[in-house]
């Protein structure tokens, strides 16, 4: 034995085994082991099939935390970047996946631990829906002219995109501004696909991406609705009031028949022997060659108002009576006296008349110079009737101005 330790071998020996002691003595103290976490590492999503997928936000960014263990050279500078996190979504299905993060770390660096160890992924399915095009009209036609009808060609377009968005969408439409225009518009338009908020739907595509609009612009005129009232109520009774809903009626047609209808009419209403209010919905009589603008509007409601007739009398001086056709030669002189009318109206409202409400007049149109009796004429604001006057006449004197 003492003869190998004196030998140039067992030297070298010694060394080796001395100089692999200080080695770890170098590597254990200078350095050593040590654990360290590398936090936000990004997640990789593998494997997704788009045709047929789509993360539900998009927006989303997966990380975990991740323990490593090795030499602290090694470990001290590592970043995210360095460290690989997975995850495979081959097989997965629309809606919540719960999926385990695959990590890989640098060589002579050990994995330790990952938080989390599973991630929620929120899938989205792939769809296409068939939605219909809204053509939307802006402005005002011409004085005299109204937008029919708008229509697209095609009339609906195929949205697709992950489910969520696609059903975000609220409106498929296409802008058109008509100002002023005189006859049909017919262009090529952008389709605009819309969400809630009126705003453009991100994330979605979407064919055709042009339309054909038609809009029609045709002639129309606002006419009165007259109603035809047949009969009249038995005596002693009067109709009060007669309304018609709507008043009016826009109607279309060609420009010359526009021009010369004014009105149309109802079917006829009875109202013969009626002693109580009438209401009842007629159709529109519609002369040849036009037609109801609002195709739902096809009659309306007319209400004949009877009541019960009462009289009153009022009293209006000679001096309120109105000359009629006085040549400018003459001046006239009326009688000095009261006027008695016997009004007949509603019971309701009979006792609502009043002198101001009636208008008297005498014509002395072709008289000469003198004295002379003339009958008096009366008016009075409807419903009500004047159905007496006393006195009838009255005296006028004619005289030559001065």
């Amino acid at each position: 034995m003492r003869k190998f330790f004196a030998t140039d071998t067992a030297l070298k020996v010694i060394s080796i085994v001395a100089a692999l002691i200080m080695w770890l003595y170098v590597m254990n103290e200078q350095n050593p082991q040590v654990t360290y976490v590398i936090r936000d590492v990004p997640v990789k999503l593998q494997n997704l099939d788009e045709s047929k997928f789509a993360l539900k936000d998009g927006s989303e960014e997966y990380k975990v935390n991740v323990k490593v263990k090795g030499r602290r050279s090694l470990v001290a500078d590592l970043k995210p970047g360095d460290i690989e996190a997975n995850v495979n979504l081959r097989g997965r299905m629309e809606g919540d996946n719960l999926i385990r993060v695959d990590v890989t770390t640098p060589n002579n660096v050990e994995l330790v631990d990952v938080s989390p160890r599973e991630i929620m992924v929120t899938l989205d399915a792939i769809v296409e829906e068939q939605l219909p095009v809204s053509v939307d009209v802006a402005g005002v036609p011409a004085a005299g002219f109204a937008v029919d009808k708008a229509i697209s060609k095609p009339q609906a377009v195929v949205v697709n995109g992950p489910r969520s968005l696609v059903n975000a969408v609220k409106k498929v439409s296409a802008s058109i501004d008509v100002s002023d225009k005189t006859s049909t518009v017919v262009t090529t338009l952008p389709v605009r696909v819309l969400d809630a908020q009126n705003k453009e739907q991100k994330g979605i595509t979407f064919r055709p991406d042009v339309v054909e609009v038609t809009v029609s612009i045709v002639p129309v005129s606002n006419v009165q609705i007259l109603p035809n009232i047949k009969g009249d109520p038995p005596e002693g009774y009067i109709i009060r009031d007669v309304r018609i809903d709507p008043p009016t009626v826009v109607v279309t047609g060609s420009q010359d028949l526009l021009k010369s209808l004014q009105s149309i009419s109802t079917e006829p209403i009875n109202v013969d022997g009626a002693t109580s209010t009438v209401s009842t919905e007629v159709k529109l009589i519609i002369p040849k060659g036009v037609t109801i603008f609002d195709e739902e509007t096809q009659s309306a409601r007319v209400t004949v108002e009877i009541e019960r007739l009462a009289t009153t009398s009022v009293s209006v001086s000679s001096s309120e009576i109105q000359i009629l056709n006085l040549p400018s030669e003459f001046e006239a002189e009326l009688g000095r006296q009261d006027i008695l009318l016997t009004v007949s109206g509603p019971e309701s409202i009979i006792d609502r008349v009043n002198k101001n409400m009636a208008k008297l007049s005498v014509d002395v149109s072709g008289l000469a110079e003198g004295e002379h009796s003339l009958l008096i004429r009366a008016d009075i604001t409807r419903p009500y009737r004047i159905i007496k006057i006393e006195p009838a006449e009255i005296s006028v004197m004619l005289r030559q101005r001065l």
